[in-house]
């Protein structure tokens, strides 16, 4: 069974774009439940020189994001590491201590 579409008129579209600028993308499209494709469409229908992103996202800001991403990832991969040989020597032990009793 098919769900039936729904209709939209521009005031609505607008609004729905304007609440985006006050609320976030993600809690607006949840609100409406709307998939961000529907909402990059209007938003490119109904505001000008919008290209679907963001007005204050620009080159630097991406490259600052990338640094960010990139460093939380090594400091992420550095706690992982540390856990993992926690892990291995809190086996060794268990294993040393096992074939000492055993004797």
């Amino acid at each position: 069974m098919a769900t039936q579409r729904r209709k939209f008129t521009d005031q609505q579209k607008l609004d729905i774009i304007q609440q985006v600028s006050q609320q976030g993308v993600i809690a607006v499209l949840r609100e409406h439940n709307l998939s961000y494709s529907v909402f990059a469409k209007w938003k490119k229908k109904f505001v000008p020189n919008s290209n679907s992103s963001s007005s204050s996202y620009s080159p630097n800001r991406a490259r600052s994001e990338l640094r960010q991403l990139a460093e939380e990832n090594v400091r992420l991969k550095r706690i992982i590491a540390e856990q993992a040989l926690e892990i291995e020597l809190k086996n060794e032990q268990l294993k040393k201590m096992g074939t000492s009793h055993n004797k």
